[in-house]
């Protein structure tokens, strides 16, 4: 399509899906964001996609972050722009929106690409029914007559062989203090909208003192490396309580819907 010059138009099928996984993700590596689209039925060609990225960059609906991220590749966050462009195709969201304050600050980007990471590799494995980022949690609990206790990284659907089953992800890059630990745990004994919570972390180390903080509650909590449930998804080992035998992490998700 052409434009007259000096005028800017967004392409409703096009542009906006690409803003919205932008938003949503907070921050998304150029890589993950052609294959999120693609995976979606969302993007064909790869050079369609790099004009369509380079156009809302020039219009100031994207913006380029600075940094090394290890991706390979840009990473981008949504501007104020984009939001407001977002909003006038009524995707608002109560959270995160033109008016807030401040944008994702970029000491979040490790945080937000590796959960764009997660929910790639379920898309790729044909296992992902759906994935609400954070954003999509957060804003949907402002509003919820049955909100979840917490702004979960994620809530996930996926395929556990030939049954749906829900849970949560909670991805933790870094180590909490034990009082910040007490009032999680507090939350979620409260906890009765998700069956299962998913607490995916950067090392095994902090996976195992998680399960410590962690261990008593009486819900369906499982710990595991980010990387191990990359590499084998449903089927990687995770730990229910300390000192006990892993179990798969679809054994975990049976039942649960």
């Amino acid at each position: 399509m052409r434009y007259a010059k000096g005028t800017f138009s967004l392409s409703a099928s096009r542009d906006i899906p690409l803003l919205l996984r932008v938003r949503n993700s907070r921050f998304v590596s150029h890589q993950q964001l052609f294959e999120l689209l693609t995976l979606s039925a969302l993007e064909y060609s790869r050079q369609s996609f790099n004009w369509r990225v380079q156009r809302l960059i020039a219009g100031n609906y994207l913006e380029i972050c600075s940094g090394e991220f290890g991706h390979g590749s840009s990473v981008y966050r949504i501007t104020r722009g984009g939001l407001a462009q977002l909003e006038n195709y009524g995707h608002f969201a109560t959270t995160f929106n033109s008016k807030t304050p401040h944008l994702p600050h970029i000491s979040q980007a490790h945080h937000a690409l590796e959960l764009v990471a997660i929910e790639l590799e379920l898309a790729r494995n044909k296992v992902l029914v759906s994935w609400k980022s954070d954003l999509e949690t957060a804003s949907l609990n402002v509003i919820s007559e049955q909100p979840f206790v917490k702004d979960y990284d994620a809530v996930v659907d996926v395929w556990n062989d030939q049954t749906a089953a829900r849970f949560a992800v909670e991805y933790e890059r870094t180590l909490k203090s034990a009082q910040q630990y007490e009032r999680i745990r507090r939350v979620l004994e409260k906890e009765d909208t998700v069956g299962c919570i998913l607490y995916l972390t950067a090392g095994e180390e902090i996976s195992l003192h998680l399960a410590r903080e962690l261990a008593g509650i009486p819900k369906r909590l499982a710990f595991a490396t980010s990387i191990a449930f990359r590499t084998k998804l449903l089927d990687t080992l995770v730990t229910l309580y300390p000192g006990q035998p892993q179990v798969t992490f679809r054994t975990q998700l049976h039942g649960v819907f």
